[in-house]
């Protein structure tokens, strides 16, 4: 087995192992928020906003997420532009304000190294809504830089509940003689499945409450577009992309 496999299999290990509780948390907190109407507002920047794209609009996927997407923080408008704009002071805020936001929503926020100024400034304003906070970052990462924000604070100082991606500082893992950088980053990989996992299990938590979750089936089975829209129609008030 390549190194590359073998170290994402034990960091995927340890991510879901060590944080059941967190996960059963979350999906719990979840649920309370689908069941009220709410949605799960998710934000991620860099490679961190490929996790908000992940859970959304998908065969399988759980239609109560709404992914906080910005070009400016996307690599296809230009890999330097997304690293300045992380560290851009009050453009969350500017974002935000156009975010249909309600205090029984829930906010999950995406930064590996969870120094930079964006998601930190993201996660003030859902607080100040009222709204429950989720990160997902490295805490070893995390730990070994000073944040960007003025007050200091690191995002899994900050959230209402923090889950650790078990990454290593740098993001890459693997090693080779001769070579002094690492390579084989596991961020992306850990925390796709630490998200499917948690829609997951609130999709199960649902069921064990007699409520039907809204899911999406793949667009491309036969009959699957009238299903689809029909679903669709509970949360297009709530999500834009889906409009």
């Amino acid at each position: 087995m390549h190194g590359y496999v073998e170290g994402v299999m034990n960091k995927l290990h340890r991510a879901i192992s060590k944080q059941t509780n967190q996960l059963e948390q979350a999906s719990s907190l979840i649920a309370d928020c689908v069941k009220q109407g709410g949605v799960l507002h998710v934000l991620g920047t860099g490679h961190s906003h490929m996790i908000a794209v992940e859970i959304f609009y998908r065969a399988g996927g759980a239609l109560f997420v709404n992914p906080i997407l910005d070009s400016g923080f996307m690599l296809h408008e230009g890999a330097t532009k997304s690293t300045r704009m992380e560290r851009l002071s009050g453009y969350a805020e500017v974002l935000l304000e156009g975010v249909d936001i309600r205090g029984y929503d829930v906010f999950l926020v995406v930064s590996n190294s969870g120094r930079n100024v964006f998601p930190i400034e993201a996660t003030f304003y859902m607080k100040q809504k009222n709204v429950y906070t989720i990160s997902i970052s490295s805490f070893e990462h995390s730990k070994s830089v000073k944040s960007r924000h003025e007050s200091g604070k690191r995002l899994f100082e900050l959230t209402d509940l923090a889950f650790d991606n078990y990454g290593e500082v740098g993001d890459a893992f693997l090693k080779s003689p001769g070579l002094e950088s690492r390579y084989g980053p596991s961020s992306s990989v850990v925390g796709i499945v630490l998200v499917q996992t948690l829609i997951s299990m609130t999709i199960e938590e649902l069921l064990r409450r007699d409520e039907r979750p809204p899911l999406l089936v793949s667009a491309n089975m036969d009959g699957s577009d009238d299903k689809n829209l029909k679903q669709m129609e509970l949360y297009r008030d709530r999500i834009p992309l889906l409009r």
